[in-house]
């Protein structure tokens, strides 16, 4: 497992401090690997080492001027540091990149709610341009009354902590984000094809935000999710009849194995030897009735071949023989096997003597 791969699946597990360390690695093998400064940006925020993960955004943006996922990062961490102006440049260079992307429009509203009319004077290209220089008089005592509804995001750290997991069958991934008393119209859920996007609107004013590059293609149109009292779970169909092996991809490679047969595990076989000893016990069994209750429970927990080879067995041996096996009790007469130093006779030839 390479370093990269190492770091998502310690992101994952939520084990933060851990992953910034294989991400640091990562960082260092492939220096101009932007899906590394991805990560290590977003591990920042989550430490709330915003001023790193702008500037590992920024570098992702250095290396791919078009990703709108490195906008989105740095949006986020300016954000967090009450940069309100930086971020909404941030996010609207994001949306341009990536207009569909609804997480990039819930953030672009946290901007303007947090600016008010600001935000409409403020382009996508640079947070401080030259233009609000000529009406200088004006606009100066509208920044003033900024500073007033900045405290209210202070009470994000008092959110709840919020967790996700995930498992898969043959068909499907399953993500489960356990966050209690979630309305509906607080969840804001995107699935596309090799990405999968999920924003919660939080009762302290800030935003869950959940945003994965996919370990392999899913169905968008069949995949689905339900809102629970205490957890969100997210259904995604798999295009493909493979074994992932990790939930997120890492960088250009994927984790994931075939599966040759959608097959149910084999029944396992019954293990006489522990149901006589079950039976037993510590309970002393003795005589003809102890023995045909152990009969009677071996026969009770049998398949129906292996009733009708006790029967088959027993009877055409006189008493003598009783077999659990089908496969050989079937091939014909099941003859008498008398105990040592006993001979078997049939009733007629009784009746002969």
């Amino acid at each position: 497992m390479d370093a990269l791969q190492k770091a998502n699946s310690l992101f994952v597990d939520e084990n933060y401090a851990e992953a910034l360390t294989h991400y640091n690695a990562a960082v260092e093998a492939e220096p101009k690997s932007g899906e590394a400064f991805l990560k290590r940006s977003l591990c920042h925020t989550k430490l709330n080492n915003f001023l790193d993960a702008v500037e590992d955004a920024n570098k992702a943006i250095a290396l791919d001027p078009n990703n709108g996922k490195a906008y989105l990062r740095k949006g986020i961490a300016c954000f967090e540091m009450e940069e309100y102006e930086t971020a909404f440049a941030a996010f609207t260079k994001a949306s341009g990149l990536e207009p569909d992307n609804a997480t990039i429009k819930t953030w672009i509203r946290k901007c303007q709610a947090e600016l008010g009319e600001d935000a409409k004077t403020i382009p996508s290209s640079t947070p401080t341009p030259a233009t609000p220089s000529a009406p200088a008089p004006t606009p100066a005592p509208t920044p003033t009354p900024t500073p007033t509804p900045i405290p209210t995001p202070t009470t994000a750290p008092s959110a709840p902590k919020i967790r996700h997991e995930w498992y898969q069958n043959n068909t499907h991934i399953y993500v489960s984000i356990f966050c209690k008393g979630t309305k509906k119209e607080d969840v804001d859920i995107k699935m596309e094809a090799e990405e999968l996007s999920v924003s919660i609107k939080l009762s302290g004013g800030s935003d869950y935000v959940l945003d994965l590059d996919l370990c392999e293609a899913i169905v968008p149109g069949e995949s689905s999710y339900e809102i629970m009292s205490t957890k969100i779970e997210v259904m995604l169909k798999k295009e493909k009849l493979l074994k992932w092996l990790s939930l997120e991809r890492t960088a250009e490679k994927r984790g994931s194995q075939a599966l040759d047969t959608v097959a149910a595990p084999p029944q396992p076989k019954k293990n006489w030897d522990k149901i006589v000893a079950d039976n037993l016990g510590d309970e002393k069994v003795e005589g003809e009735a102890g023995l045909n209750k152990l009969f009677q429970d071996i026969f009770s927990g049998g398949s129906d071949e292996q009733k009708k080879a006790m029967i088959k067995s027993f009877t055409e041996s006189g008493g003598t023989v009783l077999s659990t096996n089908w496969d050989e009790v079937g091939k014909g007469e099941v003859k008498p096997s008398p105990p040592k130093g006993m001979e078997a006779h049939t009733w007629s030839e009784n009746q002969r003597a």
